[in-house]
């Protein structure tokens, strides 16, 4: 697909540079009504307190901020010897005038040796777009990891390390504004530590600004200050778990973590300079009881297997303000881990009925495993109206993943002198992945809104799989697995206001090659275009309530190791097997809502999906196990969500919801009829209390009933966690304790009954434990500005212009 098309008419919108010059105005005086000169004034978002534009008073106490945009706001404003003070909150609105605003300032008991500004912010804040949580200051997010904090976003359960949303599994997870379907995120998550994100962003609908693989995107953005002068946070987290490990054959009881941070920033004149470093160190395990039913054979499998990692996270950038309008920045960001896993698995074999013994063998499968990543983006932002939003973005990404695994497998029976079975596994995956991309945004109006860009990405993934017997290479499974892949796309996007009327729709065209070798036979050849409309409307019935609805197509493309036609074994009877002849699954979504003061109050979604890639499709090989993803059924999913908030007075606040899920799958596999269909219940809480003495107290929680996953029935389960945080030293200290999944019910209970096929199994992990975390802010905290801009996928990275 061509899309030099765009080109054209991004020159021609680029002459064009409008604004909306709506002005607020006041007086700035004291508690006798005498003028203030030099008062600094803050104009602040009213949903958050981040700074958005400033003036100072002049000497008869009078400011002017002019070129503000629509928006919720209220001013601040701070005077050396007086207290600070707040306007109520007022609207400025698109065909606005002017806005007069007063300030009355009260003189300080003492003189204050600095002026300190604290922005709190709300835990979630419902957008237009998007639902975001604010972990950064959460005691129950403290010392977790990514995966874990996910687990406290409304409606994201975690299955079997997979992400999860309304039990539709179609999510992306993003960081910083970048996708990476081309490794294993669930991986990434799990060795990230939760201190370094600043919030999640949860985005239901995306629209044709963003990249049409996958459902609904968790964008996980990391922590960066925009300070002025120099500043950083240091914090430590300690923590550990204590469990009965008898059931698995073995006396280990205690498993810890530790992880060290430093986050680091400096801001003067031209420049801004950021970096920051953590280290992961944690213990932990998995356990797996599993029964499989093989004719007239029960096989009865304890797997037991604890794991070490070692993870360094590092990311560090820098802005240049070149001019006024024109910003270059350029941001490194990766990871180390290594880490080795020691499973145990014991294997009994009984008659059917499990009456009597016919045999026990044990399978030891020692992995060692080091994965490395690393980022560069190089992006150059134009302004050409900054109060109207009128900008052009550049981006260039390079990343890379280089993975390594080496399996040591040894089979042998459960009686002395037995011979010893021994092969091993050996992985050497590099990823490299480019990106190139370009946004212009032209406001013809301050009601009428034009977005266009285009995008180009380049894949390629080798994957070199090595089995040995012995040590003799079996060719028969090893394989050298070369994926390529390349996406064009280009997008045009409009959004319109008409008096209490907002509507949003847009148009995605992505051209998709792939192709991949197996030992230089070609066994993929794809080239195809596919078109992703999307639309939106939120109506405002009155001051408090909103109808909103929104419609989108996105796709769901197999992934690489998807398609590779190898196998990789788990243990003796079981592995997984690629199939290089999966298409893409196509998705249609539609929700409509209600909202109570921009909240999320009801909503009814809907998806039907055709081609449903099905991950785990089960089969049989003689005595084993194996799964392997097909494109098998269709696929629909209704969810019914109802939120409620929690409130009394100032003492405690938080949410409270409930979700009706129905999953439903249609599909022919091993010559039978698969059509079920099941109802489910899903509840979650957050409750916050604010005690005296700068003490915080979060209690959370969610349960969810027995559902249906693909071919798997899961049992029910939940969760409950607990945290208390305090801060001191003029806010600049914090202590947090946390304890997740106290009761321990984050454990799964998954039975399959279909074709020739019976198994059930339970897992669990060490999802029960208590952190401690410290934290430390030095440096100038007095100022944050929150501006963020394009990335090469979406427009997340801090950028911080100096007016």
């Amino acid at each position: 697909m061509k899309i030099t098309f765009l080109l054209p008419v991004l020159l021609f919108c680029c002459f064009f540079t409008l604004s909306a010059q709506v002005a607020v105005n006041g007086k700035v005086v004291d508690d006798k009504n005498q003028p203030l000169g030099f008062a600094s004034i803050a104009l602040v978002a009213a949903s958050d307190s981040q700074i958005v534009k400033g003036a100072l008073s002049d000497t008869t106490g009078y400011f002017s901020i002019p070129g503000v945009p629509a928006g919720e706001y209220r001013l601040q404003a701070t005077l050396l010897g007086y207290e600070t003070g707040f306007t109520e909150p007022f609207t400025v609105q698109p065909d606005s005038k002017n806005v007069t605003a007063d300030i009355t300032l009260r003189q300080a008991d003492n003189i204050l040796k600095e002026a300190l500004v604290v922005a709190q912010r709300p835990l979630f804040e419902q957008k237009a777009d998007r639902l975001i949580m604010n972990v950064e200051n959460s005691p129950i997010a403290s010392g977790g990891t990514a995966l874990e904090i996910l687990q406290k976003m409304p409606g994201v359960i975690v299955i079997q390390d997979r992400v999860t949303l309304a039990g539709n599994q179609g999510v992306q997870i993003w960081i910083d504004g970048k996708p990476s379907q081309y490794a294993d995120m669930n991986a990434v998550l799990r060795d990230m530590p939760g201190d370094q994100i600043d919030r999640i962003e949860l985005i239901n609908q995306p629209g044709a600004k963003y990249d049409a693989a996958g459902g609904a995107i968790i964008n996980i953005i990391l922590k960066r200050n925009a300070d002025l002068g120099f500043n950083g946070t240091a914090a430590l987290t300690a923590g550990g778990a204590v469990y009965d490990q008898t059931d698995a054959n073995s006396d280990d009881r205690y498993y810890y973590r530790l992880s060290p941070s430093l986050g680091l920033n400096y801001r003067s004149g031209h420049w801004n300079l950021f970096g920051s470093y953590s280290y992961f160190n944690r213990t932990a395990f998995s356990i797996m009881d599993v029964e499989r039913f093989i004719g007239q054979e029960a096989y009865r499998q304890i797997n037991y297997s604890p794991n070490d990692w070692r993870i360094h996270n590092y990311r560090f950038g820098a802005d240049f303000f070149a001019t006024k309008k024109t910003t270059v920045g350029v941001l490194f960001r990766g990871f180390t881990r290594s880490g080795d896993s020691r499973a145990n698995n014991v294997t009994t074999v009984f008659n059917r009925d499990q009456t009597q013994e016919l045999g026990s063998f044990t399978t030891l499968n020692n992995t060692e495993s080091d994965r490395s990543n690393f980022l560069t983006n190089l992006n150059v932002k134009h302004e050409f109206n900054a109060e109207t939003g009128h900008t052009l973005n550049f981006d260039v990404d390079y990343s890379q993943y280089d993975i390594q695994n080496i399996s040591y497998l040894n089979i042998f029976q459960n009686e002395p002198g037995s011979p010893e079975s021994r092969s091993e596994q050996n992985v050497d995956q590099p990823i490299r992945i480019y990106v190139g991309q370009m946004d212009y945004t032209l406001p013809i109006d301050s009601t009428f809104k034009l977005e266009l860009g285009a995008k180009s990405s380049f894949a390629t993934i080798d994957n070199d799989l090595k089995f040995l017997r012995g040590t003799v290479i079996d060719p028969a499974q090893s394989n050298d697995f070369l994926y390529k892949e390349n996406i064009n796309a280009g997008y045009l996007n409009l959004s319109k206001k008409w008096g209490n009327l907002d509507l949003n729709g847009g148009l995605r065209a992505e051209q998709t090659v792939v192709s991949g070798k197996t030992m230089d036979e070609l066994v993929l050849d794809r080239n195809y275009l596919q078109w992703f409309p999307n639309a939106s409307a939120l109506y405002h019935v009155g001051k408090h309530i909103g109808i909103q609805g929104a419609y989108s197509r996105r796709v769901n493309r197999p992934g690489f190791q998807q398609q590779n036609p190898f196998a990789f074994f788990i243990d003796s009877l079981t592995y997984t097997q690629g199939n290089p002849q999966l298409r893409p699954e196509i998705s249609n979504n539609a929700q409509v809502g209600v909202t109570y003061d921009g909240q999320p109050f009801f909503r009814v979604s809907y998806s039907k999906t055709d081609d449903v890639i099905i991950e785990n499709a089960p089969r049989l090989e003689g005595t084993r196990t194996f799964t392997t993803a097909a494109n098998l059924a269709k696929y629909e999913n209704w969810a019914f969500e109802l939120n409620f908030p929690i409130k009394y007075k100032k003492l405690i606040d938080g949410y409270g919801g409930n979700q009706f899920i129905y999953n439903a799958y249609d599909a022919e596999y091993l010559d039978t009829r698969f059509n079920r269909s099941r109802w489910n219940w899903l509840a979650y809480w957050q409750i916050n209390v604010n005690l005296p003495a700068e003490f915080k107290v979060e209690i959370g929680g969610w349960y969810m009933t027995k559902f249906l996953e693909e071919f798997f029935d899961i049992g029910s389960m939940g969760g409950l966690n607990f945290g208390v945080s305090k801060t001191f030293w003029d806010k600049r200290g914090r202590l947090s304790l946390s304890v997740s999944d106290i009761l321990y019910t984050q454990k799964q209970n998954i039975f399959i009954d279909y074709a020739d096929v019976l198994l059930n199994f339970s897992q669990r992990n060490d999802s029960r434990n208590a952190r401690l975390t410290f934290s430390y802010r030095f440096g100038n905290t007095e100022l944050k500005n929150a501006r963020r801009r394009n990335t090469g996928s979406e427009n997340e990275s801090s950028r911080v212009k100096v007016e």
